[in-house]
């Protein structure tokens, strides 16, 4: 599908960039958020921006290391308006920005749903990528305008496609979380059209 490579390759580049970034200084991480689609299940998806989730290290409490990496790659560095680092890569004429998440402030992955990830080949890169199962979960938990309308068309679009979910698979992510949290992931991953029954 060259116009979806040509669509997304500044965010594929930006990707590659910041992943071989943080392996040559000993950084682990994971692919999350909408460029999971393009990635890890070849799914074209109009997106914004790259979630990355460091694995090991931390940003919010290590800033100096990452700022110092950002520095050595001429990208420039900020704090979103959710507490996390990111970074900005020039890719062509655009600016991409690579959020660096982890488990602090709002934010908490539980381990299960980065553990049951996707090896996916970007380039001669390496990439592990959150299963879909996962990003529906996230962005459930995420209960915002913008996160409904994601799975709503994310529903659509998987009716369209050759992948299937594992039904069971989003109900033991669900799980994962705390008990005061379940019923309502459930309801709005239901809500989209995305039924667990």
């Amino acid at each position: 599908m060259p116009f979806m490579r040509e669509e997304l390759q500044k965010y594929f580049y930006a990707l590659t960039s910041v992943a071989r970034a943080l392996r040559s200084i000993g950084v682990d991480f994971e692919l999350i958020g909408s460029m999971v689609l393009p990635v890890g299940y070849g799914m074209y998806w109009d997106v914004h921006d790259v979630d990355l989730f460091v694995i090991g290290e931390s940003p919010f409490m290590n800033p100096d290391k990452f700022e110092e990496l950002a520095g050595r790659n001429d990208w420039d560095v900020g704090t979103s308006a959710f507490g996390n680092m990111y970074m900005e890569v020039l890719a062509g004429d655009s600016m991409i920005r690579v959020d660096l998440m982890e488990n602090a402030l709002d934010v908490y992955i539980p381990s299960k749903l980065l553990e049951d990830s996707l090896a996916a080949a970007v380039g001669e890169d390496k990439i592990k990528v959150m299963r879909v199962e996962g990003l529906i979960v996230l962005k459930a938990r995420e209960a915002t305008d913008e996160a409904e309308e994601f799975l709503e068309e994310l529903n659509e679009r998987l009716g369209d496609s050759s992948i299937r979910l594992d039904k069971k698979k989003i109900l033991s992510f669900i799980n994962e979380y705390p008990s005061d949290e379940r019923k309502s992931l459930r309801h709005r991953i239901e809500m989209a059209g995305i039924y667990l029954d």
